[in-house]
């Protein structure tokens, strides 16, 4: 009988175990303090997978978590800039690290939870073990496999056509929540009749675009942003992402053009880079830190470009 591995969104299971745990207090008029207990939150995590492993007769749990550099902005700076201004559980980033030291949660270079979920799940189609993504997030209908949305209770199976049909169809309506807009005033309704009308082909998503005053630039940069990676893109061992989805009519020519852009966020990345981290309105300005050129601080944090948020 043949195992079953579940691969756990832990972005989500972090972040709603720290704000379950987390309590504003008043102790005074004018004197206020935000107090977090990361007992409370351990707790619901720790709940949370003996939930979906029954739930869901699984041997084996894989926890995965997002880098704090992501190859997407390096492509879109937009890429979920909406975000900067968030304020964050205060427990988030112990949360985090608790997760990795004792529940081995995954944290791979460059890329987020989704795509680390996205590549356990696609890799080795010969596999014995049936492997389950758990989240919360519909980007998962884009992957072949089996996708339990446990806020709904839906399980998806998507094939591999279906999978790649829904990321046209994402690429066409783009993501207000990840900061990319699709084609203009194009939703999710208005992009699935154009695909059921058209085909789901790259040439009829490129054709709305050109409707909509758009090129085929904007469409494959909003392609690439809802694409989740998959097992041939990305290079464990190596900790580095081997290339981008392109689309399948693309000859010679295609593939130059984006070769530039296909190779700055491919290979060994700078950790370094600034362009890779989500720049917070609260991050010191240019000018202040030349006034403190023995801090290990940049605009972007630590200079550990991978350590967790």
């Amino acid at each position: 009988m043949s195992k079953t591995t579940i691969l756990i969104d832990a972005d989500v299971l972090a972040f709603e175990s720290s704000i379950i745990a987390q309590e504003n207090i008043q102790w005074e008029e004018e004197l206020w303090t935000v107090h977090a207990d990361m007992a409370v939150a351990k707790n619901r995590v720790l709940g949370r997978i003996e939930q979906f492993k029954d739930l869901l007769k699984a041997d084996e749990v894989v926890l995965a978590l997002s880098d704090r550099a992501n190859f997407r902005r390096k492509l879109f700076p937009e890429y979920k800039s909406n975000r900067r201004k968030s304020v964050l559980p205060i427990i988030l980033k112990p949360m985090k690290e608790w997760m990795i030291n004792e529940l081995d949660a995954q944290l791979w270079a460059n890329v987020e939870a989704d795509d680390v979920l996205s590549i356990l799940a696609t890799e080795r189609p010969n596999r014995l073990d049936k492997r389950i993504i758990v989240s919360i997030d519909k980007d998962f209908k884009s992957v072949p496999g089996i996708f339990y949305d446990y806020n709904r209770e839906e399980y998806h199976e998507p094939t591999e056509e279906e999978a790649d049909n829904f990321h046209l169809l994402q690429a066409l309506m783009g993501d207000s929540t990840d900061g990319f807009s699709g084609a203009k005033g194009v939703g999710a309704v208005t992009a699935k009749k154009w695909l059921d009308e058209h085909g789901y082909t790259w040439d009829s998503v490129v054709a709305l675009y050109a409707k909509k005053g758009q090129d085929e630039q904007d469409a494959l940069m909003n392609a690439w942003m809802a694409r989740l990676l998959r097992k041939q893109e990305y290079n464990k061992k190596q900790k580095q992402i081997t290339k981008l989805w392109t689309p399948k009519n693309y000859q010679t020519l295609e593939r130059k053009n984006i070769m530039p852009l296909v190779r700055s966020v491919t290979g060994l990345l700078d950790g370094d880079d600034s362009a890779l981290f989500l720049q917070s309105p609260f991050d010191p300005l240019p000018s202040d830190l030349k006034k403190e050129e023995n801090s290990t601080e940049t605009t972007t944090g630590t200079t550990d470009s991978h350590s967790v948020d």
